[in-house]
């Protein structure tokens, strides 16, 4: 037994010494890293894409990039993913909003490249990850649309009318975010004056401010009613106060409440357009990815599962509650990516 002991024991101090030499000899510079996602140009990408290169270039990492596409389609994404792969590609954060990533994971970890998911909770039913993906991390859309239907419920308590719900598209994420919303919203209007307030069904806006600003006026003009909105895409705070001045709607008029601190949705709250910004975690999340991925190279262990904090954000809000805050991050997007 003590020979076994003293066995065990050198192992490890073998293993430890080999582990600090690795540590020792690793070069962020040699290593090839990216974030990998469609409508690259997007405002509220760009954030992320921030995140994710500013931690590569603090941490050393000269060969990062943003690959994926301009347009929106995630076959054009996942090809680019392989062709990182193929290029020989160390470590890679993919926005994933479903399930049709999984294979273009499974296949990028399968080559030896290190797969990090921000944004998207893929967490499975038995708490592990899909196949391939290192570590996931995500802040719950389910207490955001909880705290979304809280703060609309208390600005229109009394009052009737109707409130519409928008999403970008189908995913994981919108689709718990506006469940959560109407769940919660069932649940005050038990104790709360809501009996007169009803919940639109929820339709699709799409990514695409002009687009997305016509389907939202076409639902004012169906539902003349309507005084407030929760809209889960990136643009729902412009596209919905667009929507409603071009519909004769006075600032304010409408409760909006949309998603992400960009440039101009802080300017559509600050001007009293909007009611409050759900700020998604965009550049932390993205930043905390890469510091993941050196620790994963350089041998380290990463959980597998993080939490993060979506705070709401209102004109009197402090701290990341409050405009300021998010302005200097929008800022750095506008000067790093002009």
């Amino acid at each position: 037994m003590k020979k076994f002991l003293a066995f065990v024991l050198s192992l490890a101090m073998l293993l430890t010494g080999a582990m600090a030499a690795q540590a020792a000899d690793f070069n962020p510079a040699e290593y090839a890293v990216a974030i990998a996602m469609p409508m690259y140009n997007h405002p509220v990408h760009r954030i992320v894409q921030l995140g994710f290169l500013k931690a590569a270039q603090e941490l050393g990492y000269t060969n990062a990039k943003v690959i994926g596409t301009e347009g929106g389609d995630m076959a054009e994404s996942y090809a680019a993913i392989d062709a990182f792969v193929a290029e020989g590609g160390k470590a890679c954060m993919v926005w994933a909003g479903d399930s049709s990533a999984y294979e273009c994971i499974a296949n990028a970890a399968a080559a030896g490249v290190v797969i990090g998911v921000a944004h998207f909770n893929h967490r499975l039913a038995d708490g592990t990850l899909p196949e391939g993906m290192k570590f996931n991390m995500a802040c719950d859309p389910v207490l955001y649309g909880k705290q979304s239907a809280e703060l609309l419920a208390k600005t229109l308590e009394g009052k009737t009318g109707s409130i519409a719900l928008t999403q970008n598209t189908k995913n994981i994420t919108e689709n718990a975010a506006n469940d959560s919303f109407r769940a919660s919203w069932a649940e005050l209007a038990k104790t709360m004056k809501l009996e007169n307030i009803r919940l639109l069904n929820t339709e699709l806006e799409g990514g695409v401010v002009d687009s997305a600003t016509a389907v939202n006026l076409a639902i004012i003009q169906a539902n003349p009613d309507i005084i407030g909105a929760f809209g889960t895409t990136g643009n729902s705070p412009i596209t919905w106060s667009d929507a409603a001045t071009k519909a004769g709607k006075a600032d304010g008029e409408i409760a909006i409440i949309g998603m992400d601190a960009t440039e101009g949705n802080l300017n559509a709250l600050e001007s009293g357009k909007v009611l409050a910004l759900v700020a998604q975690p965009l550049y932390q999340e993205a930043y905390l990815t890469m510091t993941y991925f050196d620790k994963v190279l350089r041998g380290e262990e990463v959980p597998v599962w993080t939490d993060l904090t979506a705070p709401i954000v209102t004109r009197d809000g402090t701290g990341e509650n409050g405009i300021e805050f998010h302005r200097g991050i929008a800022s750095e997007v506008a000067t790093f990516f002009k």
